[in-house]
């Protein structure tokens, strides 16, 4: 029950800062960037660290005249220091909380991939091809390579086994749904990774040499990096 409770709250936060775009303000910038990360670009995103922690960001339309951003911080304050005191393997922070020209931006850090998967209730992981297969994720796909210096044109689940010490990431969100009750449309989810990327599954684009954007309506995501 906890659980649902403390879903429900992020699906809340998710609610507030995303209702006001379902007229089609949302404007993810999926533009090509010419970095190797575009980790600083200011769109919503989850950032994959070398040490295993993750980094989530918020970047969504924001109206102090119907939100209160001491409320919104608050209650993400709440949430995660209740996973965590829940949660014993698990550390979840707020970041930071700000309005900046009419766009709420929430920053949230967690000590690794369960602990995100975990507090929003969303599928990912984070780590070697090895441990994904170990774990039981299905690695019966075919990915396509970003480059054709990368060697093979596309990888299925032998080739990406023969892989075990590269790094994937696997994600899947459950379908949001607009303040008028209908699916979100196009909606992307910005995903950086601390090497560069080499193969990535239907519905997931790159705009860097370390960053790719999935679409969050096309089911699992999956990124593989060096």
């Amino acid at each position: 029950m906890k659980k649902v409770t403390r879903v429900n709250i992020l699906g809340a936060l998710l609610l507030c800062v995303l209702c006001l775009t379902a007229c089609g303000n949302r404007e993810q910038q999926n533009k090509p960037s010419d970095k190797g990360n575009a980790k600083d670009e200011m769109v919503t995103s989850i950032s994959v660290n070398k040490d295993g922690s993750i980094e989530s960001r918020i970047v969504e339309e924001f109206e102090a005249a119907y939100y209160d951003v001491s409320a919104l911080q608050a209650m993400i304050e709440e949430a995660a220091a209740d996973y965590s005191r829940e949660t014993a393997a698990a550390e979840v922070s707020l970041k930071g909380c700000k309005v900046v020209d009419n766009k709420v931006n929430v920053e949230i850090t967690y000590n690794d991939c369960n602990a995100y998967a975990g507090f929003n209730g969303e599928t990912f992981f984070a780590g070697t091809i090895q441990d994904a297969y170990e774990a039981g994720y299905d690695l019966n796909v075919t990915l396509k390579a970003v480059s054709s210096k990368d060697g093979a044109q596309t990888v299925s689940k032998q080739e990406l086994l023969g892989m075990g010490d590269s790094h994937i990431v696997i994600f899947e969100r459950p379908v949001q749904e607009d303040g008028a009750g209908e699916e979100a449309a196009g909606a992307t989810m910005r995903i950086n990774c601390y090497g560069n990327i080499l193969y990535v599954g239907d519905g997931v684009s790159t705009v860097g040499k370390k960053s790719a954007d999935v679409s969050i309506d096309q089911g699992v995501g999956i990124i593989v990096f060096k």
